[in-house]
């Protein structure tokens, strides 16, 4: 299985860009 995250901000390194790094930390962390 993979996991996508999608982000849609201009901004680089923004709050969004932020939490969605966040939110896949633990698939990052459990090899996925």
């Amino acid at each position: 299985m993979n996991v996508i995250g999608i982000s849609g901000t201009p901004r680089k390194n923004g709050n969004s860009e932020i939490l969605l790094r966040h939110a896949l930390k633990p698939f990052e962390n459990d090899g996925w």
